[in-house]
């Protein structure tokens, strides 16, 4: 599920562009449904139980309902054709901003549409995290945050390891793939 662009017609039709293939149409029992739920659950898991209770008078039939789930996701985060591949050659989502009526208004606002990443990490890791990804020293948050050193470097190694990252280089290019701290306040 790599190299693909998403663009909705003016019906409200959703259709995938994979690189080296035809354009087509997402539709009810396509594989692709599958996987990229998969991928919701594992990385947006805030956003896969809005989903999943939007669409629940249809989950007694499976098939539309899953379809149902990923169309609405796509469009909520995936707008136009254009030059950005919205799941890149890694994999990874590039959400772009889509005009909503409702934008502001919906109770799945930064839920659905630009949902939250799961990073795996506590929410005091993830606060050590993003101010040393904010560029603050090793003292400066242990002062801020009233914990040792020592803590602040288990944090960080506990960070690494929990995503599999060897240095603060390899958070940084993360964080900025993965838009982890555009979300939060």
């Amino acid at each position: 599920m790599t190299g693909m662009e998403f663009y909705i017609t003016p019906e409200g039709e959703v259709m995938i562009k994979e690189k080296g293939k035809p354009v087509r149409e997402l539709c009810q029992g396509d594989s692709f449904v599958d996987r990229f739920l998969d991928s919701i659950r594992e990385f947006h898991p805030d956003a896969f139980e809005a989903l999943a209770e939007c669409y629940k008078a249809s989950s007694l039939n499976r098939q539309y309902y899953q379809f149902l789930m990923v169309r609405r996701f796509i469009k909520c985060n995936f707008g136009g054709y254009d030059n950005i591949l919205d799941i890149d050659h890694l994999g990874r989502m590039n959400f772009e901003f889509v005009a909503c009526p409702l934008r502001g208004e919906c109770k799945y606002d930064h839920i659905i549409c630009s949902p939250k990443f799961n990073t795996k990490l506590s929410p005091r890791e993830l606060e050590v995290m993003k101010m040393l990804y904010e560029g603050r020293s090793d003292d400066e948050v242990s002062n801020e945050l009233f914990i040792s050193l020592n803590t602040v470097n288990n944090h960080r190694k506990n960070s690494f390891k929990k995503l599999g990252l060897h240095s603060m280089a390899d958070f940084i290019r993360y964080a900025k793939d993965n838009n982890l701290f555009n979300n939060q306040q």
